[in-house]
């Protein structure tokens, strides 16, 4: 592949390739110093590169759009509030049995005003029910915004840095478990606790 040709150009004085796996039309070498990625038809850098003692694991892992499933948890919890809210309390029985005396309200020329306060009584008797109503809907917009967001989501080969800098991520091969132990075992780390450690990083949820 085109990505091949450049892997010696790219090496530092004294680094040597220890391991060349393809992972589709993309890449991954292991040297002596550093852990290369070539990703040409994924969105982002074609290349990239991180030092092996800041590669903290290998694993299966998605891209996805992070924004839909905050959206659908923060619709999610505030849905669940408001139903649970009109579960739970009982404004019809917290106004009682307020009412009016219409015909005195009106001897009196305080109808309009009566009215309008009868009007909002019956609205926060009714507030529970509409609460619940509001909190359904809204738990089911939740969920198909989530919906959304899991059929979105590119499965990919994700290596896990160490530090701020965001994990790599290259396509998924049909079969993964292959390219990890490869990869791993090129790194010196199979068999330890860092690629279960990465398969619980956020790339591989959101």
């Amino acid at each position: 592949m085109e990505w091949q040709s450049q892997v010696e150009d790219l090496l530092y004085s004294g680094e040597s390739v220890e391991e060349v796996v393809d992972v589709g039309d993309a890449g991954i070498v292991v040297t002596s110093h550093r852990v290369l990625t070539f990703t040409p038809n994924m969105a982002g850098a074609n290349f990239q590169q991180v030092d092996r003692p800041n590669v903290a694991g290998i694993t299966t892992g998605a891209l996805s759009s992070t924004g839909l499933a905050e959206r659908s948890i923060r619709y999610g919890v505030y849905s669940a509030m408001l139903l649970l809210a009109g579960v739970f309390i009982d404004f019809g029985g917290l106004i009682g049995d307020v009412s009016f005396d219409a015909q005195a309200t009106q001897e009196t020329g305080a109808g309009g005003i009566v009215g309008l306060a009868q009007g909002m009584l019956s609205f926060f008797s009714q507030l529970d029910a509409l609460m619940r109503t509001i909190g359904a809907v809204g738990l089911l917009i939740a969920v198909a915004i989530f919906a959304v967001y899991w059929l979105r989501r590119t499965p990919t080969l994700e290596i896990a840095i160490a530090g701020d800098r965001e994990n790599i991520h290259l396509p998924r091969p049909d079969e993964p478990d292959r390219v990890i132990r490869t990869v791993e075992s090129a790194l010196g780390i199979e068999g330890t606790d860092a690629s279960r450690v990465a398969s619980l990083l956020p790339g591989d949820i959101f």
